[in-house]
């Protein structure tokens, strides 16, 4: 999605990339000042990692998405650019099943990360704020899963606009505006133990429930499993 570390880290310990016999091919797009394939061997330059990109075992192909549609095998993928520092990309797959929708890192339209966001006038700030949001919530119609930034209590995020994260009730008003049947709140602040991700998911539930619209909302989890459903209705358009 994007080159914060917490999101190109894994590669370096991911323990099939030491593996003679297998092939890895990671996609992202390119940064503002760096390629993709940069972005993803700097961190295992030396003196930061003693194994350099080309060391690996295995075969690491790396390629930068030129596209914002493509296809994975079976699977298509929409891409889009989100609201958070940098080149930051969301994807939605669409499967024979169902589609996901996967926007890790993203901050309520409120603030603007886009770079043309510089210079803009109020009034404009809030014009293309309006835009966006209107386009981004198209662009997640009808998921059957959308996996969304929530990483604050909406206290919380009065003291972290501009972070680049979303709150539980942004990511419940995105998820319910676009018709989602599932939302799973993911980006847990570090801080946050399983007591608190619950009483964020109870928080969205009750809005749910204000709303008197249908949506399901679960914390995201590692290891976790989730079948799409066969009677979807939803394809690319």
């Amino acid at each position: 999605t994007h080159a914060h570390w917490d999101h190109i880290q894994g590669l370096p310990f991911f323990a099939p990339a030491y593996e003679k016999k297998n092939e890895i091919r990671v996609r992202g797009y390119d940064g503002v000042n760096m390629s993709f394939g940069e972005i993803m061997a700097e961190p295992m330059k030396a003196p930061f990692f003693p194994i350099a990109m080309r060391e690996l075992s295995a075969r690491v192909d790396i390629k930068n998405l030129t596209k914002m549609e493509f296809c994975v095998g079976k699977v298509q993928v929409r891409a889009r650019f989100v609201n958070h520092p940098g080149i930051c990309a969301g994807y939605r797959l669409f499967t024979s099943t169902g589609s996901i929708a996967f926007l890790p890192d993203h901050e309520p339209y409120r603030f603007l990360h886009s770079a043309r966001a510089n210079g803009m006038s109020p009034e404009q700030a809030k014009k293309t704020a309006t835009e966006e949001r209107i386009a981004l919530v198209e662009s997640l119609r009808g998921s059957d899963i959308l996996i969304l930034d929530a990483q604050y209590t909406d206290t919380e995020y009065e003291s972290h606009v501009g972070w680049g994260h979303g709150s539980v009730s942004s990511a419940v008003s995105l998820a319910l505006d676009a018709e989602v049947r599932r939302l799973l709140l993911f980006h847990h602040d570090p801080s946050h133990d399983d007591a608190m991700i619950d009483a964020m998911v109870h928080d969205a539930r009750r809005l749910i429930r204000e709303s008197r619209k249908d949506l399901e909302v679960d914390a995201a989890r590692e290891g976790e499993e989730i079948l799409l459903p066969a009677d979807h209705t939803n394809s690319p358009k």
